[in-house]
């Protein structure tokens, strides 16, 4: 890094583990000390030491800066960091293997100019010469840029050093000159310091003055000037003393041979030690936290007709941040959060309202910069504060009340014209996250310690709202230190929610069988979502949004991998269908209504997490209904076998297995009803039928059959059949046509292989459509 240098930064989300919405824009490199100690400004703070360690002593932040990789790495106090990349484009850069020339090759003795292009040009088209020129030129102007950056610094100063060298005769002649004015001048002034007494005795014996002359009698003042300033800084008065400095400055204006003379002459040291010690004197005087307002002008003024402004700005604000420290030690820690944070609060306020009245009123305003960046170093310390002692608490409601003082004490700024309402949201925005994603990283590891635990076995009786109590919804209740503040729009929300619950108390039927990890998630993300809405605001939507897509997105994908296991029993199946569904269908929603409602804003991300939500609790669905339709085929309750179909005699017109599996899809589906809900009957039923006509055609098609005449007709009775009672469910068409392919292609399978007519091979359709109709009819008397 260059001294002086400010060097664009940008956030690097690969490297860095620790998220964050606030981007700090550049780094700027101070100063470089001796012994490879950096000084850099950064997140409006000052750090101090090596590169690979710079630290500030109001931060618990450590930042680590790789000049080669253009990285500035700020290490936070957990082991996590965030990583930013200075904006810059660096030259390609050939390496040594892409020049092809070898510069040894010019060097000997023996080289041959003609020789050499000869029989570099030999074997080599038009086209490849000239690319070959051109690569020349290209190297020729790179080593002419080279030169001119690297090798002689800036070549606009060597043409001037040039310059000044061809002129050295006419410099040399105005520096004898120089060299005579300077010796008579110092013979002027000793022969001054020698003739002390200025006067004559007349013959009357009467003292007389001798009056010196408007270009004597100045110089001869500089030689008492030493003296003088001496008693007035003994004497405490500063004001005289800085009236004898300006007139030393006048006098070497005015007589710029004086000027050049006192660069050597020993009373010019004089003169400078006896305004170093006035300079330091005023300095000590400005650091007293006892100076009144005026006192504090006058120490300032008179510092700034020594032309020390900057000096004098920094030892003021030094000095003031100094004394908030002091007066912040002696506030003792009470059990009372509020009351210590609310001392804090006013102690640092006070001095900044106090601290901005004195600089404006003492500095020239072209210097209010330097006020705007103490006043926020003053605001980190605060949100340093907060970072050890406030948001440590699982107390969000304490959190928000002590949030509040502080955003009370900037809006009392905005009346003086400082609003510092913005930096203070700023600089807390970083805490803000940590403590959100501290809170769902907490929950994550809850929800996988109950998930460990989990048996899967449904429960109807469950809280569907947590207990929470608004102190203004009793107005006779004494609200308590961790009672949460609640908006009004949340407190008509709660009252409807109260309101539905006790609806739902009185029918517990209505509810969804859920299991212990579900039950526990959904108070683990209400309590999050009423704890988080007292403390965010509308910076915070996108760490709020990821937070609760990682929650969700985690839970469904672990439900969707227990289901693929395919070592649960149906209840337990079962149960998981009905946990997607309450987390799909109202709890995410519920949960981004109340953080919608606090903010006033929707979340960014709220339409992708529900698609991301439905497609994993679809694929729940749907691997239920996969296993269950290999299930189905299998010997346990259909007992299919290709065999039947090889069957040249009639066969009873009777399609028992395709019966069997309409009854068992009517128990199924009250199954589902019953331990899930009616909603979710159609979707499952009709993806088992349609996986249960894939699997015949798969099975068909990887061993095909043979058909008899009486098989094929009852093959025929059975897909029928099937197609009929598919039609009570939502099933795609593709099934439908799925079914009418495997008629076709075995019924002209069956014409090919004995040479009949296609047409003739089947028995007419009224003869399958009165046994189906007389199948339906008494099995609906039968129900």
């Amino acid at each position: 890094m260059k001294k002086g240098v400010t060097y664009a930064l940008k956030i690097d989300n690969q490297l860095s583990t620790a998220g964050s919405s606030v981007v700090y824009q550049d780094i700027e490199c101070l100063d470089i000390r001796a012994n490879g100690i950096y000084v850099v400004k950064f997140m409006f703070r000052e750090w101090v030491g090596p590169l690979n360690q710079l630290t500030n002593p109001k931060s618990s932040i450590k930042l680590a800066i790789n000049p080669k990789e253009f990285l500035v790495t700020c290490n936070h106090s957990d082991k996590k960091k965030t990583v930013y990349r200075w904006d810059t484009k660096p030259s390609e850069v050939k390496s040594a293997e892409d020049n092809p020339i070898e510069y040894t090759t010019f060097s000997t003795g023996s080289f041959n100019v003609d020789k050499y292009t000869t029989d570099l040009f030999t074997h080599k088209t038009d086209t490849q010469a000239e690319v070959h020129l051109n690569y020349l030129n290209e190297r020729k102007l790179g080593c002419i840029d080279h030169l001119k950056k690297d090798v002689y610094k800036n070549h606009l100063i060597f043409i001037g050093a040039s310059k000044e060298i061809a002129n050295s005769e006419v410099d040399m002649l105005d520096f004898r000159n120089l060299v005579t004015d300077y010796g008579n001048c110092i013979t002027s002034l000793q022969n001054l310091s020698i003739n002390w007494d200025h006067y004559k005795v007349k013959k009357n014996n009467k003292n007389e003055f001798e009056s010196l002359s408007s270009t004597t009698e100045p110089i001869q003042w500089l030689t008492t000037a030493p003296n003088e300033l001496r008693v007035a800084i003994q004497q405490r008065e500063f004001e005289t003393a800085v009236g004898f400095v300006e007139k030393i400055n006048q006098i070497y204006e005015s007589n710029p041979k004086v000027d050049i003379t006192m660069q050597t002459h020993p009373l010019k040291e004089s003169i400078e030690n006896n305004i170093k010690q006035l300079t330091d004197k005023l300095m000590d005087e400005l650091r007293s936290p006892l100076l009144k307002p005026n006192q504090i002008k006058e120490t300032i003024s008179l510092l700034v007709r020594l032309s020390q402004n900057d000096k004098a700005k920094s030892i003021f604000l030094e000095s003031r941040s100094h004394s908030i420290s002091q007066a912040i030690k002696k506030v003792p820690v009470s059990g009372d959060l509020n009351r210590y944070i609310g001392e804090l609060v006013r102690i640092i306020f006070n001095s900044i309202i106090a601290t901005c009245n004195d600089f404006t009123n003492s500095f020239p305003s072209h210097m209010n910069s330097g006020l705007i960046g103490w006043v926020i170093d003053e605001l980190v310390l605060i949100s340093d504060i907060f970072q050890r002692q406030v948001f440590i608490l699982d107390n969000f409601y304490a959190i928000a009340q002590t949030m509040r003082i502080v955003e009370s004490h900037c809006e009392m700024m905005d009346t003086t014209g400082l609003s510092i309402n913005f930096y203070w949201k700023l600089l807390l925005q970083p805490h803000l996250e940590q403590v959100i994603t501290g809170y769902e990283q907490k929950i994550r590891n809850q929800t996988r310690h109950h998930l460990s635990e989990e048996k899967f076995i449904g429960i109807s009786k469950w809280d569907y709202e947590i207990q929470i109590t608004s102190p203004n919804l009793n107005k006779d209740a004494t609200p308590s230190k961790n009672t949460p503040y609640l908006s009004p729009a949340q407190k008509a929300v709660l009252e409807a929610q109260q309101q539905a619950q006790q609806a739902q108390l009185e029918n517990d039927d209505s509810k969804l069988k859920l299991t212990q990890s579900t039950i526990f998630l959904n108070s683990a993300t209400q309590r999050f979502a009423n704890d988080i809405c007292q403390i965010v605001s509308i910076d915070s939507i996108p760490v709020v949004s990821v937070s609760l897509s990682k929650i969700f997105k985690e839970y469904m994908t672990h439900l969707l991998a227990q289901m693929e296991k395919g070592t649960l029993n149906d209840n337990q199946c079962l149960s998981i269908i009905s946990n997607s569904i309450f987390i799909v269908d109202d709890l995410a929603h519920r949960i981004a209504n109340k953080f919608e409602d606090a903010l006033g804003e929707k979340l960014n991300n709220l339409k992708n997490l529900s698609e991301e939500l439905l497609y994993l609790h679809e694929s729940i669905r749907d691997e239920y209904a996969i296993a269950k339709a290999r299930d189905i085929m299998s010997d346990h309750v259909m007992n299919w076998d290709e065999e039947d179909y090889r069957i040249e005699e009639e066969i009873e017109a009777f399609p028992k297995k395709f019966i069997k599996l309409s009854d068992h899809l009517d128990t199924l589906a009250n199954t589902i009803q019953m331990n899930v809900n009616s909603e979710t009957v159609l979707p499952i039923i009709s993806r088992i039928i349609s996986e249960v006509v894939v699997l015949i055609s798969q099975r068909l098609q990887a061993n095909p059959v043979v058909f008899g005449y009486g098989g094929l007709q009852h093959f025929v009775l059975e897909m029928k059949y099937l197609t009929t009672f598919a039609g009570k469910y939502p099933v795609e068409d593709f099934t439908f046509g799925l079914i009418s392919d495997l008629i076709d292609k075995n019924v002209d399978l069956f014409a090919s292989t004995n040479q009949f007519d296609s047409s003739t091979v089947l028995k007419p359709d009224e003869y399958f459509t009165t046994i189906i109709d007389n199948l339906v009819y008494q099995k609906a008397v039968y129900k």
